[in-house]
């Protein structure tokens, strides 16, 4: 059998950390002009446990996870990372080019992990090429999400739970 014979499509998601608890219209347009029409548009919820980000971005965090209706093979994550680094930077503050207003982690699941690319290599992430690498964040077993050992505190505590599980249901049914 062909490699391509094994090839599967899976779920373009981003965890789009921006200011306020309301979802910014500008930043849901500039992310649909981006990777098209959102299927799923999850809860926000407070990013309160750490500091890493308000140098940056300000005080008054929320992170909600978003799907797509596109679908991706996983083997092009590389090339969404660069996009969603573009759109970051095309949305920085006119005062400080530098000062991000917007974070896009940009990922994919399928019916069994959250995977997120990243520029920073670690001793848990692989290689996927182009100065990426993959940090599998989330498995999916027996119904529920569960963080890997490494993930960021907040995908220790999941308060996307609910959002990823009707993210996968979609996806499931899609397939069918």
């Amino acid at each position: 059998m062909k490699a391509s014979q094994f090839s599967e499509n899976a779920q373009l998601i981003a965890f789009v950390l921006q200011r306020g608890a309301e979802w910014n219209p500008e930043v849901i347009d500039a992310l649909e002009r981006t990777w098209g029409k959102i299927l799923h548009k999850g809860k926000l919820f407070a990013f309160d446990k750490t500091p890493y980000y308000a140098p940056e971005m300000g005080e008054g965090l929320y992170r909600g996870v978003v799907s797509f209706v596109k679908v991706i093979p996983p083997e092009t994550i590389a090339e969404e990372k660069e996009r969603s680094n573009a759109l970051e930077f095309s949305m920085a503050s006119a005062d400080n080019p530098d000062m991000r207003t917007v974070n896009i982690d940009i990922g994919y699941m399928d019916l069994d992990k959250v995977v997120l690319p990243s520029y920073k290599r670690g001793p848990f992430k692989l290689y996927a090429g182009k100065g990426v690498w993959l940090d599998m964040l989330l498995t999916y077993a027996k119904g529920v999400f569960h963080p890997t050992a490494w993930a960021f505190e907040d995908f220790k505590r999941n308060p996307y739970q609910h959002d990823l599980q009707l993210i996968r249901e979609k996806f499931k049914k899609s397939r069918q």
